[in-house]
């Protein structure tokens, strides 16, 4: 059984998870209508990014097990990804982006999905831990059966 302070940070970063989430999915629809006329493809990413955000927003809400927390980090990831290759190399039919680092909901969008990929990577190496019986990044040890 977690203790107040565990189910507090749970909480705590869930909730900056859910609120990152859904700015990836604001930040998608305001874009996607550029997206669409750039290319149809890249309108078609910008609706499938948001969608995925706000099913894991939801998903967020009601669990917080190591897969939710893989796909948020995979998702914001996979994004941020996307954004960085379409402003050094292009994407396919669509290099007009290359070497547009000022815009401001992109950039906007890049600190978001790097908040969410840290949050998610620090969330998941600190559950490691704990199943592992070392000291996490809190300084709070793992009571396992072993320190029963």
């Amino acid at each position: 059984m977690q203790n107040l302070s565990d189910a507090v940070d749970d909480a705590v970063a869930r909730t900056v998870a859910i609120i990152g989430l859904l700015g990836i999915a604001l930040i998608h629809i305001l874009q996607a209508p550029d997206a669409y006329t750039e290319k149809g493809y890249l309108g078609a990413l910008f609706t499938v990014a948001v969608v995925a955000a706000v099913m894991l927003a939801a998903a967020m809400t009601r669990t917080s097990d190591a897969g939710a927390w893989t796909a948020v980090g995979g998702l914001a990831g996979l994004i941020l990804l996307g954004y960085l290759v379409s402003r050094t190399v292009g994407l396919p039919g669509a290099t007009d982006d290359i070497g547009e680092w000022t815009e401001p909901l992109g950039l906007a969008s890049m600190v978001v999905e790097g908040l969410l990929v840290c949050l998610a990577v620090g969330v998941l190496a600190t559950r490691r831990s704990a199943v592992e019986g070392t000291v996490p990044a809190q300084g709070r040890r793992w009571r396992g059966a072993a320190a029963a």
